[in-house]
Formats: C-alpha cells, sequence, structure tokens
C-alpha cells in the first residue's frame, strides 16, 4: 500500500508540476508577446502569442492580445475570430466588445458597431473606449465635429487621456484649427513627456503647418527617446527632405535600411534625395535595388519610370528589366480578359521600351482581336523596322531574313493586300500620321508640406497622369513640373498657356488605400467645369486610379475633329471607328477656330454664324471615315480644316462599337458621354466604394487608429 501512495503522489506531483510548467512557458510567450506589440512589432507579437496558445489553448488574455495585433495588421476578419475565441475563455469584458465594435467599423459593418458601443454606454455611461469607437464610426461617415464631441466628452472624464487629446489634436488640424491642435499637443506633452508616440505627433502636425524647424526638434526627442521607432525616423527624414537637407536625409535612410532592408520608405526617399542633388544614376540605382525587394510599391516604381523617360536613351539596356514587370502583367491580364488592363500595361512597357519587339507584338494581336486591323498593321511595320535596324547594326547586311522577320514581312503583306480597298488608300492618306491634337489641357498640384508614405508623391501623380495620355492623338496634356500656389496661379499659368482645361489634383494616401481627386475648370474663364475622385484599394491600386482618372476626363471631352478633304460633296474627316463612327452618325461642321469651351460647365458652344452644315457619316474606317455633306446655307463656305462635333450617334449597336478604345474623348458638344463603354468601366463609374464592397478609410482614422489608450 506504501509502495501505492507513493507512486501515486510522484505521479501527481509530476503532473502538477508539468502543468505549472506548461503554464509559466505560455506566461513567458505571452509577456514576450506583449513586449514586442507595445513597440508595434506585431508579426513577432503575433507568433508569441500563437506559441503561447499551442501550450495553453484556453489562454484568453492571449487569444485577445493576438486579436488586437491581427487588426493591427490589417486582417480584420481573423481578428474577430480570434475574438470570438478569448469571449469564449472571459466573459463580460466590455475591452472585448469595444475591440469587436472596432473590428466591424473596419469591416463595414457599421451600424453593428455602434449598437455594441451604445449597450456599453447604457451600462457604463463612464467608458472611455466606447466613446473612441463611436467616434472613429462618425470619421467613417465624414462627422468630424461628432467625433471631435465624443472625444472631448471622453476627456470630461480622464482629463489626461493621452488618445483623447492626441486624437483633438489631430481633428483640429483636420478643421483648421492649428491653434486648438496646439492646445491639445500641449497638454499631451506636459502629461505624457516621455512617449515617443506624443512627441512623433507633434512634430507631424508643426510639419503639416510647414514649422520644420519646431517639427525637427520633435521628432528628434521622439527617436531619442525609443530609438526603435521607425516611424519617426521616417517622419525626420521627410522633414529633412523638406527643408533640401539631401546628405542628412540619404544618411539617415542608409541607417534604416541597415536595419531593414525592406522598409521601403525609406529606400523611396533615399532615391529622392539624390535625385533631387542632381546624381540621377545613383538615384535609379536606389530605387532599382528597392523595387527588386519590394516590387509593388507603385509611386517608387513611376517615381523611377519617370526618370527613366526623362534621362536614358532609348537604346539604354536597362530599359528591357523595366519594361518587363508591365509585360508580365500585361500577360496575366490577358489570361483574364480584363482588355483596358492588359493595353495599359502593354503601353507603359513599350513606353520604357519601344524596342521590345515580343511585347509589341503581343499588344499588336490585343489590337487585332478587337478589330483593329490597321493598327495591328501599323504595329507589325514598327516591328520590322526595329528588326532591319537590328539586323543592320549586327552584321551591316539588311538582305538576311530570319524566320521571326519572314514571319511578319507575310502578315504584313497579307495584311496590306485586305487594306487595298480601305479609306486610306482611297484618299491617299496615312491615317497613322495625322495631327488629332484637339484638346490641351495643364495638370497642376499643390504640394503638402509632409507625406507620411511618399514625399512628393503629388508631382509623381501629376507626371503619370500626363504619361497615361501619351499615345492618344486627341488629347494633348500639358503638365507643370512645379506645384502651384493653389487656383490663382494655376489659372494663371493655364491663360498663359491657352489651356482649354486646367486640372488640380488632389492625392489622398495610406497604406493600404488611394484617393485621387481632381478638378477641372475652363482654361478660358476659370469656372469649375466638372469634379471627380477615384478610390482604389488592394493590388494596383495606383495604376487604377490613374485609368479612372483618365477615363472620367475624356468622358467629359467632345469627340472633336477636322475635315482632311473634299470632293464634291463627299468629306473625309480624321474621325474612326476608335472615336465612335460609324455610319448614320451626324457630324456638325464649324468654322475652324471658332468651338469654345461653355462659359460654365460642360461642353462647347459656337456662335450661329460659324455653323456650316453636317455630314453624315457613310464610311467609317479606323482612323478616318467619310461622310456627305449637308452645307448651311446657300453659299458653300466649307473648307479642309474646318472641325466638327457629333450631333448624331444611333445608339443601335454594329460592329464599329467594338473597337473603340479606352483613350479616346468620349463626349457629345454638351460634354455628356456618347460612346458606349464596357459594362465593367460603367458600373465602376456608377458605384461609391461602399457599393463596390469597398471601405474607404480615411488617413485621419489610420492615425487615431494606431493610438494607444
Amino acid at each position: 500500500m506504501k509502495s501505492i501512495r507513493k507512486c501515486l503522489t510522484v505521479l501527481i506531483f509530476s503532473l502538477l508540476f508539468s502543468a505549472f510548467s506548461e503554464s509559466q512557458s505560455a506566461l513567458k510567450l505571452f509577456e514576450s508577446g506583449i513586449q514586442k506589440q507595445n513597440v508595434e512589432d506585431y508579426y513577432g507579437a503575433s507568433e508569441d502569442f500563437q506559441q503561447a496558445l499551442q501550450v495553453n489553448n484556453a489562454y484568453g488574455e492571449a487569444w485577445f492580445h493576438l486579436s488586437e495585433v491581427t487588426y493591427s495588421l490589417g486582417d480584420y476578419t481573423l481578428a474577430l475570430t480570434y475574438l470570438e475565441e478569448a469571449d469564449k475563455y472571459a466573459k463580460n469584458r466590455t475591452d472585448i466588445q469595444n475591440l469587436k465594435g472596432l473590428i466591424l467599423i473596419a469591416l463595414g459593418r457599421l451600424d453593428e458597431a455602434r449598437l455594441i458601443f451604445t449597450e456599453i454606454l447604457k451600462k457604463y455611461p463612464n467608458d472611455i473606449d466606447s466613446r473612441f469607437g463611436l467616434a472613429e464610426l462618425d470619421l467613417f461617415t465624414g462627422s468630424f465635429i461628432g467625433a471631435k464631441n465624443q472625444y472631448e466628452d471622453a476627456l470630461k472624464r480622464q482629463g489626461n487621456n493621452r488618445k483623447a487629446l492626441l486624437s483633438l489634436a489631430l481633428i483640429s488640424a483636420e478643421l483648421g484649427n492649428h491653434e486648438t491642435a496646439r492646445k491639445y499637443i500641449d497638454q499631451a506633452l506636459r502629461y505624457h513627456s516621455g512617449e515617443s508616440e506624443v512627441h512623433y505627433l507633434a512634430a507631424y502636425l508643426e510639419a503639416k503647418r510647414g514649422n520644420f524647424s519646431e517639427a525637427e526638434k520633435r521628432v528628434r526627442a521622439a527617436v531619442q527617446i525609443n530609438p526603435d521607432y521607425t516611424k519617426a525616423y521616417i517622419l525626420l527624414s521627410s522633414i529633412l527632405y523638406s527643408q533640401k537637407k539631401y546628405g542628412e536625409v540619404i544618411d539617415l535612410c542608409d541607417y534604416l535600411i541597415s536595419k531593414n532592408r525592406s522598409t521601403s520608405e525609406a529606400w523611396y526617399l533615399k532615391g529622392l534625395s539624390q535625385n533631387r542633388k542632381g546624381e540621377w544614376k545613383a538615384a535609379m540605382q536606389t530605387w532599382g535595388e528597392a523595387l527588386y525587394i519590394n516590387p509593388f510599391d507603385e509611386v517608387m516604381r513611376s517615381g523611377l519610370e519617370l526618370l527613366v523617360m526623362k534621362k536614358l536613351s532609348v537604346e539604354d539596356e536597362r530599359r528591357e528589366e523595366w519594361a518587363n514587370f508591365h509585360v508580365q502583367k500585361a500577360r496575366e491580364f490577358s489570361k483574364s480578359f480584363l482588355g483596358e488592363e492588359a493595353r495599359y500595361e502593354y503601353q507603359r512597357a513599350l513606353k520604357i521600351n519601344p524596342f521590345d519587339d515580343v511585347a509589341r507584338s503581343e499588344f499588336a494581336e490585343l489590337l487585332g482581336r478587337t478589330g483593329l486591323n490597321e493598327n495591328y498593321l501599323n504595329q507589325l511595320k514598327f516591328i520590322k523596322q526595329n528588326q532591319e535596324k537590328a539586323a543592320s547594326e549586327k552584321d551591316g547586311d539588311k538582305s538576311k531574313v530570319t524566320p521571326a522577320q519572314k514571319k511578319v514581312n507575310d502578315t504584313i503583306e497579307a495584311y496590306e493586300s485586305l487594306m487595298k480597298y480601305s479609306l486610306g488608300a482611297k484618299w491617299n492618306v496615312d491615317p497613322f500620321y495625322l495631327d488629332k491634337t484637339r484638346w490641351h489641357v495643364g495638370i497642376y498640384y499643390t504640394k503638402s508640406p509632409v507625406q507620411l508614405l511618399h514625399c512628393d508623391a503629388e508631382e509623381i501623380t501629376a507626371g503619370m497622369c500626363a504619361e497615361i495620355f501619351s499615345g492618344i492623338a486627341s488629347a494633348s496634356v500639358d503638365v507643370q513640373n512645379q506645384p502651384v500656389s493653389g487656383y490663382g496661379e494655376a489659372y494663371r499659368l493655364a491663360r498663359k498657356n491657352k489651356l482649354d482645361y486646367f486640372i488640380l489634383l488632389s492625392l489622398d494616401e495610406t497604406e493600404r488605400e488611394i484617393t485621387l481627386a481632381a478638378t477641372v475648370y475652363s482654361g478660358r474663364t476659370g469656372t469649375e467645369t466638372a469634379k471627380f475622385s477615384s478610390f482604389r484599394t488592394g493590388n494596383d491600386k495606383f495604376s487604377s486610379v490613374l485609368r479612372a482618372f483618365r477615363r472620367d476626363l475624356l468622358d467629359i471631352l467632345p469627340v472633336r475633329g477636322k475635315i482632311l478633304q473634299r470632293s464634291v460633296n463627299e468629306i473625309l474627316v480624321d474621325l474612326g471607328t476608335v472615336e465612335g463612327m460609324k455610319p448614320d452618325v451626324v457630324l456638325d461642321v464649324i468654322k475652324a477656330g471658332k468651338i469654345v469651351t461653355n462659359d460654365k460647365g460642360l461642353g462647347v458652344t459656337y456662335e450661329e454664324k460659324n455653323f456650316l452644315g453636317t455630314i453624315k457619316i457613310t464610311r467609317a474606317g479606323e482612323e478616318i471615315s467619310q461622310g456627305t455633306l449637308s452645307q448651311n446655307g446657300f453659299y458653300d463656305r466649307v473648307n479642309v480644316g474646318d472641325e466638327v462635333l457629333v450631333k448624331f450617334r444611333p445608339e443601335v449597336k454594329a460592329a464599329e462599337d467594338a473597337q473603340i478604345l479606352d483613350n479616346t474623348p468620349a463626349a457629345g458638344e454638351n460634354g455628356k458621354r456618347i460612346l458606349p463603354q464596357d459594362e465593367k468601366a460603367e458600373k465602376q463609374k456608377k458605384l461609391d466604394a461602399r457599393e463596390m464592397g469597398l471601405i474607404k478609410t480615411p488617413a485621419i482614422i489610420q492615425l487615431i487608429r494606431g493610438l494607444k489608450n
């Protein structure tokens, strides 16, 4: 019996010791996770919490903190799953319910979130976190005043609450109340002077006001308190960049890169500073290396490509590598039958590397599948010229024909045979050498004093907005390469350059979202013509908002052409199926130079005396069309060079409708779209972010979400 008792005692002791050891192991992992969470190492914290849960799956506090860090990483559905596990083991906790409310806001389930916060406040009127949740709801719906009231209520209950003070400072700055913002920041510094995050936000708000010397002092205090505060180092780099201290920026970025080579912001700022110093070759190398590490930083890639286009010769071999990124994306889009996206990527690739015959051939085939045989033939002729030039440079003998050249030559011969009876052949006109420029648009931007992600993003965006119009024969877009002080300077420049329209751009960027807004003004009168805004999240968001910007602008530009030739009443105009021409389209003929934009709003106008007649289209080619003239009045006043506008376009679908490109003006005389567009583009244009299943998070929410209680 004694032996049995002894064995049982040992067994019980062993089990208790094992349980105690496991408990201690889970606790150590949990504490390690908390330490990492406190310094915003969310991936490391997540790993520790998950290991703690492997040891003790019923560890409710570990589930709760795992949900918190997952929420901070932006994986909201998974965060909600973890929180439900926490609720199993830690019932009736308001912090769990408050976090659930915040997660539901991020998931777009706003009504459910509001119900949670209001229910908590019914039971616990002094619960500050619930008021923070209601404030975030107000920010989501655009009610800054409502959010301000909620934070003020929280502050009444806890006069030194750090999150309330900092949130009120951010909201006050957003509303333009900079003195109020400074008051709240001063209070936060008084109560929490030893916390790096307070100094960081104080620096950010000073930088937004353009007070860079004070901002630099504050952010240096932040990194002295917390030497591992990467966001503060990035902000310091941005502030130094704004002060044109480019050498210091480069040194600081090298330090950040040495600590973590994946810090894209450091690579970006280093390349930007090198370029500002005139060291553009070094900037290319820096950005090229950075894009190898993070190929999906679209703003940095765009900055590199704009630099490549400006500085490198078209024969430079490095262009091939950078263009290949777009070629691969174009192929992926083609596989998914995303025509607009594929065309955009092929055009970007060929802009960077015009001599990529493989990419040009694929692009030509894409055009050919749309029925644009003349465009297809034109691309093949360009390929032939490239091949002959390459062969000549290689061995000096143009007579040698490779199998690839023979295939291209045979295809060209076949298509030229098909074109024997085209409109171009009939009228002896090469459509691809026509000057079809009709619209002159200026793009301007105001520069933000400081950006948390990409400094000078506005300049790069303006450059890319102009780039996306290259290759569009019917719209010329001029770019102001320097920021303007505001509307007045932009209007003066537009008048000076005799632009039809000028555009003021603004960009709102967070880590996961981007919004590009544009206000269009008449270059003649300065009155507002139109406004549009595009919001995107997920992959390819930057290129997507660029395409949306192009689509929105082209949708308000009237289809406009001119008379090329005339034979009695038979007229040739420089508009084709790509611009929506087809039989029975009716064009108004206006005396050359007499079409003007409306004084206010969309569309164009002209004096009655300058209306010369109408043309009814009888035959349409891809780039040119033929029609019959009906003159206005007794005298024939219609001449080559007179302009045409679309008066009427049949709504009945025809084969020509499939050939309309997405890079042509699409409006009638009144500035409203008359050309058909594909269903996907139409849905994207009609739906707002929420209807598209996208949740738009204002940039200020991203800052407030990161604040610790």
